[in-house]
């Protein structure tokens, strides 16, 4: 029977590997087909095969071009002995030379490789996208150590390792090479000691340690084993310090200091090859190798109990960051080390190398209240609870299902959804904790302490449904709780404006909304502020600045964020840049006229790599200048609206477009109908939102007027004032209304006596406050 097999995994759809192999009758073609590829293509599409086609493959591993007898005559003991140590001297003799090759060239180029997440993966600087970065951002390609396949994390480049070497000889790259010291730093490294004693300060701590692990009400019912498993620990961080330069300081802690759970993330331990003290083989394949790590240490001593983890487990993993959360104080949370970390997860070192099902969950103290109740490895999302960054997913390629585990409420269904598709939707499978009813726990750990049984709820999980066809059945429950839980399907509120909550009703995905106003209101500073806010919320947000810099904006933003102009506070600019530098905020690299469609594949590129939620164009004019003349302007604009609108639906993200009004319009009787170009910018938009200046020319009081919301329909308008220290707008009151003085007759009619009087009365009246409705206030 003739059919043709396509062979497509992690591997392949990267382009690392490019391979059809065709199937004809029995296994034979397949089986010579594979040994005609280069020796690192065999090794890829080897682990592919069915285990039949894998074991003749063994048997006949000879010279590429020798093909296997057609009749199945057996050869001689002889011949065959001699062509299978031919090929597997060959085969090794091809790995050590690779591994040498990797070995000088990294040294030549004096760079100090990080360990990836995959036990043959070194994280490399990118030839491509490393020239002008600091060092820490350098380092964002994966190399394979098994076939020297590359691929950038950052700007997607991949390819061979002979790729690899030829863009790495291109003088920008040559440029960026360490002149004046033989290789970069090390990467960071933790004393076991110091991760023993966070640990015992758990322990110690009588009155977390029992909120932990206590069983009564209100208490999360964890197992000390199970955290000492994961290597939670405790530390003490004074909430005056910008960052923690001192590890030890967070084991001792200080007067002023507060509680605060410590979260290792771990990885591979491949200082061996990168050190040069041993072979690669020895790292990839070592099962008896004693690690010196925390990690390997507290597994070896709950291994007599357990006997969970595997002696491969101890030997190849350790700790590559630390990350510090408030016990009390939930706004508290940071890394060691913040920089030049190499990728890591909490609760990586859990999964053994034959697990194939693993839980990813939003928190740290989801996974380890999953792991303990249904005995599945879990692993927790390193940046925020609503984004995977590709490091993550290339950890988690090896495993066959993924249940994907977030928080039970309307934004951690969109996430787990998003994050469905990204790692494939035929192994992924989403999990409920509430199953249904609004009252439920929202997440593992709540549902543990509560009483629930998590393997129940974990067997209950459903694949992603096709997301283009639906029956009502699909929707039944959905419609339910949209109409018996109204708030918790508002989107993220803004926290420094409450009264644009209560009409905007919070950012919501897959909306398009439009903001508009005359020229100098203020309609750019708004939206960074707006969009700052959201994304210190954990919304991953994408600017896109066509009218000012890029560097102009992130200043501005700066100063919104540390609520001070930081050109008056130098001294305080680092500090801000590395809190700043934590947020999932990103800039397109646009200005002025651009194509539509360079910005639709860039954003598209973000929303996969960045899972980024929130996009704002600023401006559509800014962009589309120069796209077209004439009357077809009109057209390229309405076909950029329609793909943005078409683009929020697709992946299910929200874009805030800034347009300008028309120049023809006078600033008094702005609405819906004064922005410019054609109906179709409105007539697409969810939301259209009008800035105006209230009062004369040197008010910095705004109306933020809300003209239409798809959403509810809640129209009305916020106002705000503007602070120059800060940079940003806060809400103020609505202003006092007054009335008009009514004519009778027109004063050049009147006597003197009559107009001196008429202005008395004017005057009175002036001095007569009302309130918004009409109503006259009491004098003071």
């Amino acid at each position: 029977m003739f059919g043709t097999v396509l062979v497509r995994a992690a591997a392949v759809r990267r382009g690392l590997v490019h391979a059809s192999i065709r199937r004809h009758g029995t296994q034979q073609r397949l089986i010579t087909t594979v040994q005609r590829q280069p020796t690192a293509q065999r090794r890829q599409l080897a682990t592919l095969m069915p285990a039949e086609a894998q074991d003749e493959t063994k048997l006949h591993d000879t010279d590429p071009w020798t093909k296997p007898d057609p009749f199945g005559h057996a050869a001689s003991a002889r011949n065959t002995h001699t062509c299978s140590k031919t090929a597997k001297d060959s085969v090794k003799s091809d790995d050590v030379a690779l591994e040498h090759s990797i070995r000088d060239f990294l040294g030549s180029t004096r760079q100090r490789p990080r360990a990836g997440l995959k036990a043959d993966e070194l994280v490399v600087k990118c030839p491509v996208c490393s020239p002008g970065k600091p060092r820490r951002l350098a380092y964002s390609a994966h190399l394979s150590t098994q076939t020297g396949a590359f691929v950038c994390t950052n700007c997607f480049e991949q390819g061979s390792w002979e790729k690899y070497q030829e863009l790495a000889m291109r003088r920008n790259f040559q440029n960026t090479i360490p002149r004046t010291r033989a290789t970069d730093p090390p990467p960071f490294e933790f004393a076991e000691t110091t991760l023993v004693q966070l640990r015992t300060n758990l322990v110690a701590h009588e009155e977390i340690y029992a909120a932990l692990t206590g069983q009564e009400k209100g208490q999360l019912r964890l197992r000390s084993e199970v955290l000492a498993q994961y290597g939670v620990g405790l530390g003490f961080l004074d909430t005056g310090v910008p960052e923690i330069s001192d590890v030890q300081a967070l084991v001792e802690g200080s007067d002023h200091a507060v509680p605060c759970l410590v979260f290792p993330r771990t990885a591979f331990r491949t200082n061996s090859f990168i050190e040069g003290t041993s072979s690669l083989a020895d790292i990839a394949n070592s099962t008896a190798q004693e690690s010196k790590g925390v990690i390997s240490s507290m597994l070896s001593e709950m291994q007599a109990d357990s006997g969970s983890v595997s002696d491969s487990t101890q030997a190849v993993f350790r700790t590559v960051q630390l990350k510090v959360v408030g016990w009390n104080t939930a706004e508290l949370e940071m890394y060691v080390p913040v920089d030049e970390a190499q990728p890591g997860l909490f609760g990586f070192h859990i999964a053994g190398p034959d697990s194939s099902d693993v839980i990813l969950t939003s928190h740290e103290l989801d996974a380890v209240a999953a792991y303990q109740e249904t005995g599945v490895a879990a692993v927790s999302l390193p940046r925020g609870p609503y984004q995977l960054p590709l490091d993550a997913m290339r950890a988690l390629e090896r495993f066959e299902r993924v249940y994907v585990w977030l928080d039970d409420d309307h934004q951690g269904e969109e996430a787990a959804k998003l994050i469905a598709r990204k790692l494939g939707v035929d192994r992924c499978q989403i999990v409920r904790t509430r199953g249904g009813s609004p009252h439920g726990p929202r997440s593992a750990s709540i549902a543990l302490a509560r009483g629930y049984n998590l393997s129940e709820i974990l067997e209950q999980a459903q694949p992603v449904q096709h997301d283009k066809v639906l029956d009502f059945s699909a929707l039944r429950e959905a419609v339910k709780f949209e109409v018996t839980n109204p708030d918790l399907i508002r989107g993220v509120e803004s926290k420094e404006l409450p009264g644009w909550n209560a009409i905007y009703k919070g950012l919501r995905p897959g909306e398009l909304t439009i903001l508009s106003g005359p020229t100098g209101c203020g309609k750019t500073t708004v939206i960074s502020q707006m969009s700052l806010d959201f994304c210190k919320s954990g919304v991953s947000t994408l600017w896109g600045s066509f009218e000012i810099p890029n560097v102009r904006l992130a200043t501005r933003m700066m100063s919104q964020f540390a609520k001070r102009n930081i050109a008056q506070n130098v001294a305080e600019i680092d500090y801000w840049s590395r809190k700043f530098e934590q947020l999932p905020m990103y800039f397109l690299k646009f200005h002025g006229s651009t194509n539509p469609d360079t910005v639709l594949e860039t954003m598209r590129h973000a929303v996969y790599a960045y899972d980024v939620k929130h996009i704002v164009i600023d401006n559509l004019q800014f962009m589309m200048s120069m796209q077209a003349k004439g009357i077809d302007k009109y057209d390229a604009q309405d076909a950029a609206i329609a793909t943005f609108r078409q683009f929020a639906t697709d992946e299910n993200v929200h874009i805030t477009v800034v347009a300008h009004l028309r120049k023809d319009q006078p600033s008094a009787d702005v609405d819906i109908n004064s922005i410019f170009g054609s109906a179709k910018v409105t007539q697409e938009a969810d939301n259209v939102v009008i800035l105006q200046r209230q009062g004369n020319s040197d008010s910095k009081v705004r109306c933020i007027n809300v003209v239409k919301n798809r959403f509810d329909g809640t129209l009305g308008k916020v106002f705000i004032e503007y602070d120059r220290d800060t940079m940003a707008f806060a809400e103020v009151p609505p202003p006092r209304k007054r009335k008009g003085v009514k004519i009778v007759k027109s004063s050049s009619r009147l006597s003197m006596a009559d107009r001196l009087l008429a202005e008395m009365e004017a005057d009175a009246v002036s001095q007569r406050a009302v309130d918004a409705d009409g109503n006259e206030l009491p004098s003071s």
